[in-house]
């Protein structure tokens, strides 16, 4: 009489020790043995689960559900192959059978909730997960899931608070710190999210997605260069991380380093060569490397990939206005403006084209819904002073250029032009301050860099 207990111990074995294909013969050999015996069944199909055989797997716990047609756990088991093999609805059928035969199986609930939720029906996700919390209440996964729907709804106080309650019950929950850190971020209580993302790495300093996460924050605070390091780390640890690259390419683009910019962008493209943002990375790169060409062939492959891209169609507005296509140009920002109304660059630089067109009416309007919808956009105010200048409206133009140095104190030519406006005004003595101001900015120019040298920052929409 052989004891089957034994042999199912001895498949596991061979399962801890992740030899699944030895563990499968000997349940197998067990089922053979005793056709009646469901714990093989379900040993069996877990083994092939992990091996990534899913209709395997499937095909063990059908054969549990003809021996015992209630068996709640082979339709979860079943709904969780069906989940892998990546047939959502098909699973959510199996764990709603699973929920009628067993109505407080938390399991069911919270990989139901977890199918909605990627299906984006936040509704039916968020029901979900305060079942499998009532039925489980000291699960922190579920809280983990259910604050990301918060989250996703901008409730984010709701979102902390079941992350202070993933974490109460697991202290060193990975997934609840590093979301919880998210949940402050969008907050804006941005320096809780660092000393979260920072915690997740005391945790685990393996977890690439801190790094990301923390250098994202750097990036937006143009603390660029310890952006680099985290995107640089986040790399070390993933390195097929398509994201990653392309968020330190970015990063490289901003410190300056187009080189190393481009070199980040093609390493990305080289794993998903029609990823549309990083195609838009290497154009504004070779742009600003001076390859005008191979930046408009990238931002015309944007294009063809996804014709309503805003950004592309910016930056080849950007190129075609380089390369005098001026009416190309212009119907290029006149697309963005139709699709983001309320694009201030797009309005700056259209009301560029309109003035080397000769449009000064239209560049006006231009600059003005510019600076509309954002008021301290100080090169909008530049060029809607040069206008006024050449159209001898002195005191409009002293009154840009005036706020245009308010917003920017280091612009020279804001100087040099209010500087020849006092002088047509006659007011002399001012306009040899500004002049005396524009001699200083220019020789510190020499000294650190020029104040006013356009980045790809300035010229391109990140």
């Amino acid at each position: 009489m052989f004891d089957e207990q034994e042999i199912l111990k001895f498949g596991l074995d061979h399962v801890r020790r992740k030899k699944y294909d030895q563990a499968i013969v000997i349940f197998s050999r067990l089922i053979e043995l005793s056709p009646r015996c469901l714990e093989a069944y379900y040993c069996c199909g877990d083994a092939y689960e992990l091996l990534g055989k899913y209709d395997q797997a499937l095909e063990c716990y059908n054969s549990i559900l003809k021996y015992a047609p209630d068996e709640n756990a082979a339709y979860y088991n079943r709904g969780c192959a069906y989940m892998k093999k990546g047939e959502p609805q098909k699973a959510i059928e199996e764990f709603s059978q699973a929920i009628l035969l067993k109505p407080d199986y938390a399991k069911a609930y919270y990989n139901r909730g977890m199918i909605y939720f990627g299906l984006s029906d936040s509704e039916k996700a968020l029901n979900d997960y305060h079942a499998a919390i009532e039925n489980a209440p000291d699960d922190p996964d579920a809280y983990v899931a259910r604050g990301l729907v918060y989250i996703v709804r901008k409730d984010f106080d709701s979102a902390l608070a079941d992350y202070d309650r993933a974490i109460e019950l697991d202290e060193k929950h990975l997934r609840a710190h590093g979301n919880r850190g998210n949940a402050l971020e969008m907050k804006g209580e941005i320096d809780e999210a660092i000393k979260e993302y920072n915690h997740v790495i005391e945790l685990n300093g393996d977890d690439y997605r801190a790094y990301m996460n923390r250098g994202y924050i750097y990036f937006q605070q143009n603390e660029y260069e310890r952006a680099l390091l985290d995107y640089t780390r986040a790399m070390e640890l993933n390195p097929q991380s398509i994201k990653a690259s392309c968020c330190r390419g970015s990063v490289y683009a901003n410190l300056g380093d187009a080189r190393r910019a481009l070199d980040d962008f093609d390493a990305a493209l080289s794993l998903a060569p029609k990823n549309v943002e990083v195609l838009i990375g290497r154009g504004q790169a070779k742009y600003v490397l001076g390859d005008i060409q191979g930046a408009l062939d990238d931002f015309e492959e944007t294009l063809k990939i996804d014709p309503a891209n805003v950004k592309a169609l910016y930056n080849r507005g950007v190129i075609h206005t380089k390369n005098g296509d001026l009416a190309q140009s212009l119907e290029d920002y006149s697309e963005v403006l139709r699709r983001q109304p309320n694009n201030a660059s797009a309005y700056c630089y259209r009301g560029v084209v309109h003035t080397r067109m000769g449009n000064m009416d239209e560049a006006l309007k231009d600059y003005g819904l510019a600076i509309k919808n954002k008021t301290d956009y100080a090169i909008a105010w530049y060029n809607r002073g040069l206008i006024r200048r050449f159209q001898g409206q002195y005191a409009d133009a002293v009154e840009n250029f005036t706020e245009t140095i308010r917003l920017d104190p280091n612009y020279i030519s804001a100087y040099q032009n209010r500087a020849v406006v006092y002088n047509l005004l006659g007011d002399k003595e001012n306009a040899e301050k500004d002049l005396a101001i524009v001699d200083k900015l220019s020789a510190l120019s020499e000294t650190n860099g020029s104040f006013e040298g356009k980045t790809l920052k300035d010229l391109m929409m990140l």
